[in-house]
């Protein structure tokens, strides 16, 4: 794989490097980004995008953020035009941006998204006069970039400034968005589980719920309930078991049954552990 150097785009006195291109027939190979950050904004054509092992068909108004040190390709599906900006997060965002800032931005292309795991947040996509607002910005970076006039760094920094705002701007609406769909989920995911107790559940079952990779699914579970999801269900399958009790025509092997447990010695070890006393001690207590 080719390592792209940040030296070999960022020269001299300027911190950054933006340039623009049409692309007909030719592909760019996978290579790697070393210490500094790409900007890639599509402004004509198509073509097919790929950023850590992750594959976007992207089109005009497209914005990917490619982060030091991720991997990418690019094809055209048919002839594209594009900016590409390099920058130094190291120089650039240190100068631009507070530190709080400049933390979300470094996280930007680290964050997960929600369909599979360690999937980048690294495309915008900008519409309508937003669209042409970031087009003129560009455009008058680039013109800015190829002119040869005094104090020409100190303004591509403040043009970067506001392009970075901008990105920022974008990852805060999209989070938002996430959120709110994790919390749809979230919700959905805990319904499905209780209306379904008594039915064999497993890591794959629950995951496929999400549309999520089960190894990150389990991870996110885990971060958002503080268990494991089968710690979970069976904490869950408890607490249905402890409300049963109380119909004492239910014999202990239909208690297991209803309550999505394999027999009556997987109920009682669970309900030890959880109560730290066995279900029929339970029961007796509530005649109490």
């Amino acid at each position: 794989m080719e390592v792209y150097k940040a030296k070999n785009y960022i020269q001299g006195e300027l911190s950054l490097h933006i340039f623009e291109e049409t692309v007909v027939d030719h592909s760019v190979s996978l290579h790697i980004h070393e210490q500094f950050t790409e900007i890639v904004y599509i402004t004509s054509g198509e073509c097919l995008q790929t950023i850590n092992g992750v594959s976007y068909t992207a089109k005009r108004g497209d914005l990917f953020f490619i982060n030091l040190s991720s991997t990418h390709s690019f094809s055209p599906i048919n002839s594209f035009t594009y900016y590409n900006i390099c920058f130094s997060p190291a120089t650039v965002v240190k100068r631009i941006i507070d530190r709080q800032n400049a933390l979300d931005l470094i996280s930007l292309s680290t964050l997960e998204e929600i369909q599979s795991e360690s999937v980048p947040i690294c495309r915008f996509t900008f519409g309508g006069e937003e669209r042409l607002w970031v087009e003129a910005l560009l455009k008058d970076m680039h013109k800015e970039y190829t002119s040869n006039e005094s104090e020409r760094n100190a303004i591509l920094e403040s043009y970067m400034t506001i392009m970075i705002a901008k990105i920022l701007r974008k990852a805060h609406e999209a989070n938002v968005t996430k959120r709110k769909e994790l919390s749809d989920v979230w919700r959905a995911l805990s319904e499905f589980i209780d209306e379904n107790l008594d039915q064999k559940l497993t890591l794959e079952d629950l995951a496929q719920q999400c549309f999520y990779n089960p190894s990150y699914f389990s991870r996110a579970f885990k971060r958002k309930f503080g268990v494991s999801p089968m710690e979970y269900i069976t904490r869950e399958r408890v607490f249905m078991a402890a409300s049963l009790l109380q119909n004492e025509s239910l014999s202990m092997e239909e208690l297991a049954e209803q309550c999505g447990f394999g027999d009556k010695s997987s109920l009682y070890r669970a309900f030890e552990k959880h109560y730290g006393c066995t279900p029929s001690a339970y029961r007796k207590a509530l005649k109490t």
